[in-house]
């Protein structure tokens, strides 16, 4: 019952202190006298290539066994041995001749001065050349490890490469959602990540210093409002839209007249995937609103819309500025062209975006200039 007990304790500690390197030494000290080992070792390290390994140890100098991880892990005549039995718990020396071993340097200089021939091994990890292994080790006097001893290693070494396995994914995902987060920061629009009733799990920066600016955007008990309260009733109702099953798949663009400003807010919706964005970074994350300031078109815009839809630089200076709110006429009087090519052009605008309406061109190239996020 007391072993039981043990055993129950040390799965729960393994999957609690394994995916923190510092803590490695505690789930090392307790494992050890469960198995009967007087050291015991977890390293994950390259066998051919020199990268840096991450390791610790229970029941040895550290300074001892760090020589052994950089001078002699590679030299170790019971490694192919170890190689050639992933998953499983194997008594290392049984896979080399005694006599070689011994007429090493690696047995001269590490194994014999340590007192530590006799060693239970699980390697239970490998991608490329780097290897995980798991070892716990004792001295003559103790002599091999036995079956029961073997068992009882083989009992906890699938525990630990689940753990293991968990603990990188994990790390994938928070990479994941940390360059995703850098990368919706690096967008000049505000960026909301919400739910279907717009409660808020991310904002990007330029999201963050729209709240500040008094555009007339909050974020109230969690949610994402604004000022207008027309406004916010048709984001509301842009949000139902949008995460409407027979709703279109394309974005669904609203526009937002708010108190205070001379011209209005930019606002679309982009319904999130279960994969991708809202799985790495915002799991409870149903949409996108996207949120733009008023603003004459920029150079950047034009550029984008561009290469998006193969426009030439005339037509996608027009683009731009109808994107910004801007008229026919103002965009013939700024670039100081005559009224009959600007319409030449935007029948060719109408002709890539297959649109036909100038409402449903501006639609499309808001699109276009909003975020991707799927």
């Amino acid at each position: 019952m007391q072993d039981l007990e043990t055993y129950s304790a040390l799965v729960a500690d393994i999957y609690e202190l394994s995916g923190e390197h510092r803590r490695w030494e505690t789930l090392l000290a307790r494992i050890a006298p469960f198995v009967g080992g007087r050291v015991a070792q977890l390293a994950v390290f390259s066998v051919d290539a020199p990268l840096q390994p991450a390791w610790a140890v229970t029941g040895m100098p550290r300074d001892a066994y760090r020589n052994f991880i950089y001078r002699h892990a590679s030299e170790d005549l019971r490694l192919p041995f170890i190689l050639a039995n992933q998953g499983r718990v194997i008594r290392a020396e049984d896979g080399v001749d005694e006599a070689r071993f011994r007429a090493t340097p690696f047995y001269r200089e590490m194994v014999e001065p340590l007192d530590l021939p006799f060693s239970l091994v699980s390697y239970f990890a490998r991608e490329g050349d780097v290897m995980a292994t798991l070892a716990v080790m004792r001295g003559r006097d103790a002599g091999p490890f036995d079956e029961e001893e073997r068992s009882r290693l083989g009992l906890l070494a699938p525990h630990l490469r689940r753990a293991f396995e968990l603990f990188a994914l994990l790390q994938k995902a928070k990479a994941q959602a940390d360059d995703i987060g850098a990368a919706l920061d690096l967008v000049d629009a505000g960026v909301f990540l919400a739910s279907g009733d717009l409660r808020v799990a991310h904002v990007n920066r330029a999201g963050e210093e729209l709240l500040k600016s008094g555009h007339g955007v909050a974020i109230r008990a969690g949610r994402l409002a604004f000022s207008d309260a027309a406004a916010g009733r048709e984001l509301c109702a842009a949000a139902r839209r949008a995460l409407d099953p027979g709703a279109a798949a394309s974005a669904d663009h609203i526009e937002a007249t708010l108190n205070g400003c001379e011209a209005p807010l930019r606002v679309s919706l982009h319904p999130l995937g279960r994969d991708g964005l809202r799985a790495s970074l915002a799991p409870l994350a149903e949409l996108a609103v996207v949120v733009r300031k008023p603003g004459r078109a920029s150079r950047i815009d034009a550029e984008r819309l561009m290469g998006a839809l193969k426009l030439t630089p005339a037509e996608a200076a027009l683009a731009a500025s109808l994107a910004a709110g801007g008229s026919l006429d103002d965009h013939a009087r700024e670039r100081g062209v005559s009224k009959a090519t600007v319409r030449t052009q935007i029948k060719a605008l109408f002709a890539k975006t297959e649109t036909s309406r100038q409402g449903a061109l501006v639609a499309a190239l808001r699109e276009n200039l909003d975020v991707t996020l799927m």
